[in-house]
C-alpha cells in the first residue's frame, strides 16, 4: 500500500524542478511529529500567481504515476490568494486523503508565518527557494491580547449559568446540553487554552488531547460525558470549582 512517504517524495521530485514553485512543505500531524494510520496529509506550495494552473498538472502528474485518483475534491477558499483541492489515490489507505494547498507567492508575508517550537501547528519544509516559510519567536502581546479579551467573554459566559439550570429544572435535556456546552465547557475550555496553548484561544477541542497533559483530558471528559440531567448538575459546580482554579493560575502568569 502506498505510503506518506511516497506520495512525498513523489511529489517533491516533480515540483522542485519547476522555476515557478517556490516552495513546498507539510503541515498538520506529519509535519508535527503525530501521525497515525488515520492520519491524512497536508501539503503546501507556494507559487508564481500566474502558474498555478500548470503546478496543478505537475501535481496531479506526480500522483497519477502512483495510481488512480479517485477523489478529487476543488474546495477554493475565501482568501484570494489560497486554494485547496482534496486528493485520494484509490486502494490506498483510506485515511489517506492529501488535503493540497496552495499561496500566490505575491501573497503578502506579513499575514503568516509559524512560532518556533509552536506545539499545535508548525511546518516541516520540503524545499524552500524564496525564505517563504518562516518560523518567529512568540509574541507575548497578542498573549496578553488574547488573555484579556477570552477572560472577559468567559466571565460574561459563567454568569449566564442559570441558563443552564432553568432547562435542567423543566426536565429538558437535549436544550440542558446545548447550553452546557456554550455556557460551561466552551469557557473552560476556552481558559485550558489560555493556560497551555495561548495563542490559540478559540481551538477548543481541535487535537486538545495532544496540547494538554492527560490528567487534564481526563477530567475534563468526566464533565463532557453527562448523560443525565442529574450528572449535568453535578458536573456543573465541579466545572465552576475548575474554573476559578484556571482563573487564579491565569491571573498568576499576568
Amino acid at each position: 500500500m502506498i505510503s506518506e512517504k511516497e506520495i512525498t517524495q513523489e511529489l517533491k521530485n516533480e515540483l522542485q524542478q519547476l522555476p515557478y514553485v517556490y516552495a513546498f512543505w507539510l503541515e498538520g500531524s506529519f509535519a508535527m511529529g503525530y501521525e497515525d494510520e488515520y492520519s491524512d496529509i497536508d501539503y503546501w506550495i507556494d507559487v508564481e500567481d500566474d502558474y498555478v494552473k500548470e503546478a496543478l498538472e505537475h501535481v496531479e502528474m506526480a500522483l497519477l504515476r502512483l495510481g488512480e485518483l479517485d477523489e478529487r475534491d476543488e474546495r477554493g477558499n475565501q482568501h484570494p490568494k489560497l486554494g485547496q483541492i482534496v486528493y485520494h489515490i484509490k486502494d490506498s489507505n483510506p485515511y489517506l486523503v492529501l488535503d493540497f494547498n496552495w499561496q500566490l507567492h505575491s501573497r503578502d508575508r506579513n499575514e503568516y508565518h509559524y512560532i518556533q517550537n509552536d506545539i499545535v501547528e508548525g511546518a516541516k519544509i520540503l524545499f524552500d527557494k524564496d525564505n517563504v516559510v518562516r518560523f518567529d519567536s512568540v509574541d507575548t502581546s497578542e498573549i496578553i491580547r488574547n488573555r484579556n479579551q477570552c477572560r472577559e467573554e468567559c466571565d460574561y459566559r459563567y454568569s449566564q449559568h442559570f441558563r443552564v439550570e432553568k432547562y435542567i429544572r423543566r426536565k429538558n435535556f437535549l436544550e440542558s446540553y446545548a447550553y452546557y456546552n456554550k455556557y460551561v465547557i466552551e469557557p473552560l475550555v476556552i481558559l485550558l487554552r489560555l493556560k497551555y496553548t495561548p495563542l490559540y484561544p478559540y481551538h477548543y477541542l481541535l487535537h486538545i488531547s495532544k496540547h494538554i497533559p492527560q490528567i487534564e483530558v481526563d477530567r475534563l471528559e468526566k464533565l463532557i460525558q453527562v448523560t443525565t440531567l442529574d450528572e449535568m448538575e453535578i458536573a456543573m459546580k465541579k466545572a465552576e470549582q475548575w474554573y476559578q482554579e484556571l482563573q487564579e493560575e491565569i491571573d498568576k502568569r499576568n
